[in-house]
């Protein structure tokens, strides 16, 4: 139970939260301003980033170079979908939490619409209460019910900031989540997160720079291709209108903060920033399809990468060995940040994901070679259900049936 309001507050609880909610409203799904400040915030910490070193600009420029022949070679297919030639960004991790919420930003209104209020939703009334005055318990359970459900799209913004701003801290290349983004042009790399990996586990610079740009050409290469996109997408969208908020959990977290005005202000990032928090996603037969869906997509293309990195290693890389456990152990190392990320977009990331794709992909490969595992990004309607991305034959005898208007009627009297 949340300690009482604290005495002499009741004037200052509905004034400053009052301030804050006329601050905070909009009548758009998620406050965007919002979320890329938090995000560069997060991102860069307590003090100025360094600059990229020039010379690690010029080195990832000559690489993505060699990165795409290598890709288009294993894979059979361009690695510009979109036709667009590709360029490198080396950024900090400011500069990646940006950009990235920047290029992730149609998919991410989308889901925030999908997570909005429906049209014509009750809020319930201000709450008036004069300075010096105490509001009782009626006044502040309905200000804080008022305040919750306008504050929707800060508390997106707050959420979806605070996972970017985190995620940048670590991140590598750009597909730190493999989300469709704005740009088919360019691919996000942060020189000065890599070399500290590379230095923790005494990998050479330049090797891991090279398996980063194959790892994020392969999964651009994928991404950037429009049934794809539009695939993935669809199933984020669906996955938000299954979540179902709860008022009561939020006034609580929400009661439990400004309870304690009296001492310390609320941290409402750290309050806000778990998006399981305050609802979860309803148990239906349609939600257990989307995420089982989901899931499968996601690991395919994962997988996918994942294959087609070890096998330019193979060619590429001698340290390929050690560069492949140093990215797993970080898979199966990840921190909260990462498993908010996975929450907030309904996606897995973590090694059992990849293991499942990677392991379709070479049962493929075994039973038909590399030609014709091209199908999976290349024909329409060739994506792997969650069945078939556990049973690649299953998979392989469905790509290969012929199309139905080529075959033969059946004779009369049949």
């Amino acid at each position: 139970m949340a300690p009482d309001l604290p005495s002499g507050m009741g004037g200052f609880f509905p004034g400053m939260l009052g301030d804050l909610l006329r601050l905070l409203r909009t009548d758009e799904p998620i406050q965007w301003d919002l979320a890329l400040q938090l995000a560069q915030r997060v991102a860069s910490g307590d003090g100025p980033e360094a600059n990229v070193d020039p010379v690690d600009r010029i080195r990832l420029e000559g690489l993505l170079g060699v990165a795409e022949l290598h890709v288009a070679d294993v894979t059979g297919m361009t690695t510009t979908p979109g036709g667009q030639p590709l360029s490198i960004v080396a950024t900090g991790r400011s500069e990646w939490a940006r950009r990235s919420l920047e290029g992730w930003r149609p998919v991410v209104e989308q889901i925030a619409s999908a997570l909005a209020p429906p049209p014509g939703a009750s809020t319930p009334p201000g709450v008036a209460v004069a300075a010096g005055e105490e509001p009782d318990a009626d006044d502040v359970a309905a200000f804080i019910a008022q305040w919750a459900t306008a504050i929707a799209p800060a508390m997106l913004a707050m959420q979806v900031g605070s996972v970017v701003g985190h995620l940048a801290e670590r991140a590598l290349g750009q597909y730190e989540l493999p989300l469709p983004r704005r740009s088919d042009s360019e691919l996000l790399v942060v020189p000065g997160n890599a070399k500290r990996f590379a230095e923790d586990w005494s990998l050479p610079p330049d090797d891991l720079f090279l398996w980063l740009c194959v790892h994020d050409v392969a999964t651009h290469s994928v991404l950037t291709r429009s049934h794809v996109r539009s695939r993935l997408e669809s199933l984020l969208v669906a996955q938000a209108r299954g979540f179902r908020p709860d008022p009561k959990a939020l006034e609580q977290r929400l009661g439990e903060a400004v309870s304690g005005i009296g001492s310390d202000v609320p941290d409402l990032t750290r309050l806000l920033g778990d998006p399981g928090a305050f609802g979860e996603i309803e148990d239906t037969p349609e939600t257990r399809r989307v995420r089982a869906e989901l899931s499968a997509l996601s690991s395919a293309v994962a997988g996918y990468a994942q294959w087609v990195t070890d096998t330019v290693a193979q060619r590429a890389i001698g340290a390929r060995s050690a560069i492949g456990e140093a990215m797993r152990r970080r898979r199966v190392e990840r921190g909260d940040e990462e498993r908010v990320a996975e929450s907030l977009f309904g996606l897995r990331l973590d090694q059992e994901s990849v293991d499942r794709g990677e392991s379709f992909v070479r049962g493929v490969v075994e039973r038909t070679g590399d030609a014709e595992l091209a199908k999976l990004w290349v024909v329409e309607g060739a994506l792997p259900t969650p069945a078939e991305l556990d049973a690649p034959g299953l998979w392989i005898e469905r790509v290969n049936l012929p199309p139905l208007d080529d075959l033969d009627p059946p004779a009369a009297g049949d």
